[in-house]
């Protein structure tokens, strides 16, 4: 793996943007997650020749020449697109809103900055300010990755060297690498579509069980950009489906790792099988219309990702359902589920049963440090399931 440290002029990299040599939307980026006024903070600071973070490019062979696709610094070139626009002759982006699909973000097109306590759009600023603005140089590092480099180089690589903003995070590049992962694809297609607009991608949600179950997670909930909304609920439904495929549980970190490092394995990389789907759906179909006929969406089950790993996978695992009337109704274990969640409550007395009381301290416990270890996902999925045999 090389790294070259270097400056790129603005001039420069307004023709490698019109050339098409810079990929801003490549598979382990996330969407546009900046607000209008962090896009006018950054020009503010380009434009009167304060300095800004490094960006980081992944160069790779593209025909004749090289390509580049943006690691870290998305949302700063992005900012520097919006704000050039195309209303000056003597520079411009060309296809701008090619790289927005959003409104929103087309919205912002030759947005204005605060200069002097005016408001200054680019096509106002004077010719000898343009001229100072094209020989701004943004630090540049490029990264050139050789046949002898690893996965996990290529990995840690992506996950630590983000310096601000949103960070990459692991399942991102697990997107990017295994790209046509059978398991992934068949996955992802059960929440979202994948639709490309020019140098833009959009995922779209479906209106599914499962996205509307999975909608309800406060981790999908606290995010506004759509991808990364579609993001978290797909990373979920992947481990869950695992968990479904081989009773075990297994750190998020080592789930990903496994993708990464797959040869091939039917475990990890095979697609969602027809049993496999049909007991999926039985688990989500109950949880859906539970969701819109009881208090139960409003439930930390519903809603914290700990306590709905461990509500899902108990459903998967055991008889709760199977034994509870027709699907996709089972009104007894809904009601369980409800008194089960009133229990967790911080204002909840001690149930007077004290082995029920002994059962719901050890999976408050689980539920409270490490939760994603497998040991402590062990510890309460074994607590649950006493608890709703108790309730």
């Amino acid at each position: 793996m090389h790294y070259t440290n270097s400056e790129m002029k603005l001039d420069q990299l307004i023709g490698y943007f019109n050339s098409r040599k810079i990929n801003l939307a490549p598979p382990f980026q996330r969407g546009h997650v900046w607000e209008l006024r962090d896009r006018q903070r950054l020009l503010e600071n380009m434009v009167t020749c304060r300095p800004i973070p490094a960006i980081f490019l992944y160069k790779e062979p593209d025909g004749s020449q090289f390509s580049y696709n943006i690691l870290d610094g998305k949302q700063r070139l992005e900012s520097l697109i919006l704000f050039i626009g195309t209303n000056r002759p003597d520079l411009a982006v060309q296809g701008v809103k090619d790289y927005f699909f959003e409104n929103k973000e087309k919205r912002q097109a030759n947005y204005a900055i605060n200069l002097d306590g005016k408001k200054v759009a680019f096509k106002d600023l004077s010719q000898e300010m343009v001229r100072e603005f094209r020989e701004y140089a943004i630090p540049t590092i490029e990264i050139d990755l050789d046949d002898e480099t690893s996965l996990d180089e290529i990995i840690n690589l992506f996950v630590d060297i983000n310096q601000q903003g949103e960070r990459v995070k692991r399942f991102d590049i697990v997107k990017a690498i295994g790209a046509e992962n059978p398991l992934l694809q068949s996955v992802f297609e059960l929440v979202a579509s994948e639709q490309k607009r020019k140098q833009d991608i959009h995922f779209k949600k479906k209106n599914t069980v499962f996205s509307r179950v999975l909608q309800a997670l406060q981790t999908v909930q606290k995010v506004a950009d759509g991808n990364q909304r579609v993001d978290r609920m797909w990373e979920r439904l992947v481990e869950v489906t695992l968990y479904c495929r081989t009773g075990s549980h297994r750190a998020p970190r080592e789930i990903l790792k496994s993708f990464i490092k797959s040869k091939g394995s039917t475990e990890d990389t095979g697609k969602i099988t027809a049993p496999e789907l049909k007991k999926l759906r039985t688990v989500f179909a109950f949880l859906d219309l539970s969701y819109k006929n009881t208090s139960l969406a409003k439930t930390r089950f519903a809603r914290d990702l700990p306590h709905f790993y461990t509500m899902v996978t108990c459903l998967l695992s055991s008889d709760l359902l199977s034994s509870d009337g027709a699907a996709p109704d089972y009104p007894s274990v809904r009601q369980r589920l409800i008194k089960f969640s009133q229990l967790l409550s911080e204002t909840a007395k001690t149930p007077t049963d004290e082995e029920l009381a002994q059962h719901l301290r050890d999976y408050k416990q689980a539920a409270t440090r490490s939760t994603t270890h497998p040991g402590q996902r062990r510890v309460r999925q074994e607590a649950f399931l006493k608890i709703m045999a108790k309730l």
